[in-house]
C-alpha cells in the first residue's frame, strides 16, 4: 500500500471537524451561544458541517467509478452505512430535539472524517484518476479528444 498525500480538501475537511468537535463541546459544556446552545440548533450545525465538509468535499467518483478493491469496497460501505446513521440521527435530532440522535450524529460525523482522512493518508486505492488534465499529462503532445 502506498502513501499518499493529503490534499487540500483533507485540511477543509479537518478544519470542518474541528469546528463540530468545538460546537458538540460547547453545547455538552452548556454554552450560552447563539444556535448551538439548543439541542436542534446544535445538531442542525453539525448536520450543515458535516454536508458541507463531507459530501461537498468527498470524491465518491473515486469510490465508484474504478477497479473495486476489498479495500475500496470496505471503505464504500462504511462510509455509507455512517453516512446514513447520521443523516438519519440528525433528522431525527431536528425533529425530537433529541441529544441522543445528536450524539449519533456527531461521532457518525467524526468517524466519517476519520476514515476518509485515513484512506487518503494510507493510499487505499480508489479510481485512477483520469480527464483531460491527466492525459494532457501522459501525452502532452496530443490534446485531449472531448
Amino acid at each position: 500500500m502506498s502513501m499518499m498525500r493529503l490534499t487540500w480538501k483533507d485540511a477543509v475537511a479537518t478544519a470542518v471537524a474541528g469546528v463540530n468537535v468545538a460546537v458538540y463541546a460547547a453545547f455538552l459544556q452548556g454554552a450560552d451561544l447563539p444556535v448551538i446552545s439548543g439541542v436542534r440548533g446544535a445538531t442542525a450545525t453539525i448536520l450543515v458541517l458535516g454536508l458541507v465538509g463531507g459530501c461537498a468535499l468527498s470524491a465518491a467518483d473515486e469510490l465508484y467509478g474504478g477497479e473495486r478493491t476489498p479495500a475500496t469496497r470496505l471503505f464504500t460501505v462504511v462510509a455509507s452505512l455512517l453516512g446514513v446513521t447520521a443523516l438519519v440521527a440528525g433528522i431525527i435530532g431536528l425533529v425530537a430535539a433529541s441529544e441522543v440522535a445528536l450524539a449519533v450524529l456527531f461521532y457518525a460525523t467524526i468517524a466519517l472524517w476519520l476514515i476518509s482522512t485515513l484512506r487518503h493518508a494510507l493510499g487505499i486505492p480508489g479510481a485512477p484518476p483520469s480527464g483531460r488534465d491527466v492525459h494532457e499529462v501522459i501525452e502532452p503532445e496530443q490534446p485531449a479528444r472531448r
